[in-house]
């Protein structure tokens, strides 16, 4: 008994001990949650005032030791701040992105050299994309700034070598090369602003140039009398802006056909021919809108849609309503997570009940099976009362002749033998004919069951038939990959034993091939997750369109594919992926009417006797590698 005692005090204080480390190592870990947090607050402010007074508050609830009634309170006031700040972040973006878009075209409709305006058009195409992320933003503008410099330097070195254009928008005296401001001190304003807007703007883009301004026009003495008269003849020109008389005067020069504006290089040289139509096959989708905000609505229409078509059980559907409803009254990202998990568990209830159905036909079946059983053995027993009845007929007519036969021995006179045997043939006809009459009710019983159970038969054969066409399909669907139709991993090891197998009993050529997309992470980074996805969908058709009947091509896990080839020399393996690699390199991928190359790497190797099929994987995988590191769009042989 006192073993046990002190057993039972060791344990306990074994027990306080180690609640108590646990204790301490929770401890610890609250505070570095803590320090964490703190860190990560004062590192999130400056963007955003309401998302700052939250942080504050953050660091407040810290130091209490109290702070779970704290953080339930403010961590909805956080989510609203934060998507309210990332709604403001994106309008801000988006009016930086418009005033860049405005300052570029300003630039672009200008009569630049074509190694000026070339930097300009591709800086304009990757605008858009660029202007999203905000670290991209300074070297937006000093990209701009530096393309601004070269525009304008271009400009003001053709407004030095002629004078007279420049004194003919001026019209009011001789303008030299010392009153045009330095190239880089020259900031183009947009013309959207008014005049009041403007001149504060050029003041503080370019101050030296302002304060060296030469008089007004009316201050100025008159240089040359032939533009004296010019301005006289055509007063509302002083008036008109810059951009229109600097239009005027450049459609009333002889430029060259390099120099003239797009329109008037139209007018010269005619319509260009038109560039030949990207085929929509090959096109690549358009990325979503980035932020949770631009695909809310399609995301609660997705979600209502799904849940309108679900056949949910009676017991499920208040939860599907109360799901409803929370969906409709909107959604934000962080209440997206729990809704989803919500949307699981009706989908895995709605699986359940799938999974109770399949057991309730086979109750059923086994139901139907024990019946047909039992008509079997009614059966049975319907044959066995026929062989009993059939022994006791037998015994019962040699009964009646064995007594008719003792009758006619002790018989004295004939009349009484004639009446004796009259009453022994009424008995053996009677017994006859009782035996017939149950052998026919058994009979029509017995072939009454036996229709029963041909029947029964005939319809658990159809139902068996229906029900392997059903498995076989459904077999079928999971050895296929949902996305590019090819055959999945799973199909991909079924077909690599058996092409294992017939090569080691009829020897042969073996080869096996794994295929990489060069820079997929790229595409769905700079194109979206859809384009990605049709990437694959169209590459895996033109590979599976380029192979023999023979050969079998599976995907083998995201952007790899890999390939048996059977009786096929290693030399035909390597034509047949340089093949492939060229087909999809030459594939007309576009996006937006852009040119889009997409290109493969491929390794390759042969089976080799008393090798595992692993190891020849491995050795097409090191083959490869080595493709990608020797440049990728190459095949390798391991």
């Amino acid at each position: 008994m006192n073993n046990d005692v002190q057993r039972w005090k060791d344990k306990y204080l074994a027990s306080l001990e180690q609640q108590e480390v646990l204790e301490r190592r929770w401890d610890a870990r609250v505070d570095l949650l803590r320090r964490g947090l703190v860190r990560s607050s004062l590192a999130a402010e400056g963007a955003d005032k309401a998302v700052d007074q939250c942080m504050q508050d953050l660091r407040e609830i810290l130091r209490r030791d109290d702070m779970d009634a704290g953080l339930a309170g403010l961590i909805p006031r956080l989510e609203k701040a934060v998507l309210d700040s990332e709604q403001r972040r994106q309008q801000r973006v988006a009016q930086v992105s418009s005033a860049l878009v405005a300052l570029v075209d300003q630039l672009l409709e200008l009569d630049l050299p074509r190694e000026v305006r070339r930097p300009l058009k591709d800086y304009a195409k990757q605008l858009d994309s660029r202007a999203e992320q905000v670290r991209e933003l300074p070297l937006l503008l000093a990209e701009l700034s530096t393309l601004q410099q070269q525009a304008l330097a271009v400009l003001g070195h053709e407004q030095v070598e002629r004078p007279s254009l420049l004194q003919r928008l001026f019209a009011g005296r001789a303008v030299t090369a010392s009153d045009l401001p330095a190239a880089s001190e020259f900031v183009p304003v947009p013309a959207s602003l008014s005049v009041a807007q403007q001149m504060p703007l050029q003041s503080a883009l370019m101050p030296s140039t302002v304060a060296s301004l030469p008089a007004p026009v009316s201050a100025r003495p008159v240089v040359e009398p032939t533009l004296v008269a010019a301005s006289q003849a055509e007063p509302s020109a002083v008036h008109a802006p810059a951009s229109t008389l600097l239009a005027s005067r450049l459609d009333s020069l002889p430029l060259p056909a390099g120099l003239l504006p797009p329109a008037a290089q139209a007018q010269e040289t005619g319509p260009a021919d038109k560039p030949p139509e990207a085929d929509p096959e090959f096109a690549l989708p358009s990325p979503p809108e980035p932020g949770y905000s631009a695909i809310a609505s399609h995301v609660e229409a997705t979600l209502l849609g799904l849940l309108d078509e679900l056949a949910l059980p009676e017991r499920h559907q208040d939860q599907a309503d109360l799901l409803r409803e929370r969906i409709l009254a909107g959604l934000n990202l962080y209440e997206l997570v729990p809704v989803l998990e919500d949307l699981a568990v009706l989908m895995l209830a709605i699986a359940d009940v799938g999974q109770r159905e399949f057991e309730g036909y086979l109750k059923q079946l086994n139901e139907r099976l024990a019946t047909f059983q039992g008509g079997l053995q009614d059966a049975h027993d319907g044959y066995a009362d026929s062989v009993n009845a059939a022994r006791e007929l037998d015994s019962e007519l040699r009964q009646q002749v064995d007594g008719l036969h003792s009758s006619v021995q002790q018989a004295t006179d004939l009349p009484s033998l004639k009446e004796l045997v009259e009453n022994r043939l009424d008995g053996l006809l009677g017994t006859m004919e009782q035996y017939q009459r149950q052998r026919d009710e058994r009979e029509q019983l017995v072939a009454g069951r036996l229709q029963t159970l041909v029947e029964r038969v005939a319809n658990m054969e159809q139902e068996a038939k229906g029900f392997r066409q059903h498995l076989e399909e459904q077999r079928q669907k999971a050895l296929l990959d949902p996305l590019t139709g090819l055959p999945n991993r799973a199909a991909w090891n079924e077909r690599l034993d058996l092409e294992l197998a017939r090569w080691q009993r009829y020897g042969g050529e073996l080869l096996m091939a794994v295929i990489d997309i060069d820079h997929f992470k790229r595409i769905n980074d700079e194109y979206g997750h859809l384009a990605g996805d049709k990437v694959l969908k169209i590459i895996a058709g033109e590979l599976h369109k380029r192979l023999r009947k023979t050969d079998f091509i599976a995907r083998f896990g995201g952007e790899e594919f890999a390939l048996l080839i059977p009786a096929n020399p290693l030399a035909g393996g390597l034509q047949l992926l340089e093949t492939l690699r060229a087909g999809i390199e030459a594939c007309p991928f576009h996006f937006r009417g852009e040119r889009v190359t997409i290109t493969l790497s491929a390794g390759i190797s042969a089976f080799v006797s008393g090798e595992r099929s692993e190891q020849v994987f491995e050795r097409a995988d090191q083959a490869l590698y080595r493709a990608k590191r020797g440049g990728r769009n190459c095949v390798e042989a391991g």
